[in-house]
């Protein structure tokens, strides 16, 4: 049981998002070739990196080593042993994520030929539609294998259906600007459409990075204070509450609902349909849930509620 994964939501964040979105700029290329004996101008517009990329290596290792800053670690765990395993685990998870790599190297070399930066949110998109319902099965495994109040697996699906309500805003302010973009007479109005949609979706990737890393802490807590070994973090056999300082789990829960709230506010603000969907999804949930609370695991099932 995978219980101390995570959803490509947080594994990845919203760095690659960031990378494929935001971290790029359009240039022109201008070519003279020659075809039937003639020589033509042949202008191709690409994007390159702003800044130099770091490695996926690089940026998963600074990731962590903030996540583990903030949190309460146990006495018998070293900071830098915990960053160097969950490090390590998405750095084994990326490599062997043919499909991410590839969309990755392509937003780094390829040109851009027809709507590359919708085609890579897209992507993105379908890949977390795809294993949506695995995603909510495991948080209600994590769940039924703890004595955890079911107040927080509902947040952490809630949370799970808001990333798919921020993927479907960020694809539809792509989409717009990019159609804008294409359709641009000189490759200044080109820029200046780029420019605009990065002005636009930059605010939103970064509200929801916050609720990522709220996400991502309160879980790490729990994983880690439920574990004796880095062995134990990624099979725990019981995430048992009385092994938390429940103090500090408490702000850490108060912290990510809180962010969930604000983060779900601000989408509103772009896409109103979101609260209908909300509902058609809690039902969805619910009925997977159910079937899961018939397996075997379901007598470590408690409901209480949080105060």
């Amino acid at each position: 049981m995978a219980l101390a994964s995570v959803s490509p939501s947080a594994d990845y964040s919203g760095s690659v998002l960031r990378f494929g979105l935001l971290d790029i700029k359009p240039i022109e290329v201008v070519e003279i070739v020659k075809k039937f004996g003639l020589k033509f101008k042949k202008i191709t517009r690409i994007f390159e990196l702003e800044r130099p990329m770091k490695s996926f290596e690089d940026l998963v290792i600074s990731q962590n080593e903030v996540i583990f800053s903030v949190i309460q670690i146990p006495q018998w765990f070293d900071a830098k042993e915990l960053v160097r395993a969950f490090s390590q685990r998405s750095i084994e998870n990326y490599e062997r994520d043919s499909e991410l790599k590839k969309a990755l190297e392509e937003l780094k070399t390829s040109e851009r030929k027809g709507k590359p930066l919708l085609s890579f949110i897209q992507l993105i998109r379908r890949r977390f539609e795809m294993e949506r319902d695995s995603y909510i099965s495991l948080e209600a495994e994590f769940f039924l294998n703890s004595n955890f109040p079911f107040s927080l697996y509902n947040k952490f699906v809630v949370f799970n259906n808001l990333f798919y309500d921020f993927l479907k805003i960020l694809e539809n302010k792509v989409r717009w600007y990019e159609l804008l973009a294409s359709s641009a007479r000189s490759f200044q109005m080109y820029q200046k459409r780029i420019a605009e949609m990065k002005k636009e979706i930059g605010p939103i990737i970064d509200k929801f990075d916050e609720c990522i890393f709220s996400f991502v802490c309160l879980k790490r807590y729990i994983i880690i204070w439920n574990a004796k070994s880095c062995d134990e973090i990624f099979n725990p056999k019981f995430l048992d509450i009385k092994n938390v300082d429940y103090v500090t789990f408490k702000e850490l829960y108060d912290n990510f609902s809180k962010k969930l709230r604000d983060t779900k506010e601000f989408l509103l603000r772009y896409d109103p349909s979101i609260l209908n969907r909300e509902i058609r999804q809690f039902k969805h949930t619910r009925e997977i849930f159910g079937k899961l609370v018939n397996l075997p695991s379901s007598n470590f099932l408690n409901i209480k509620a949080l105060s």
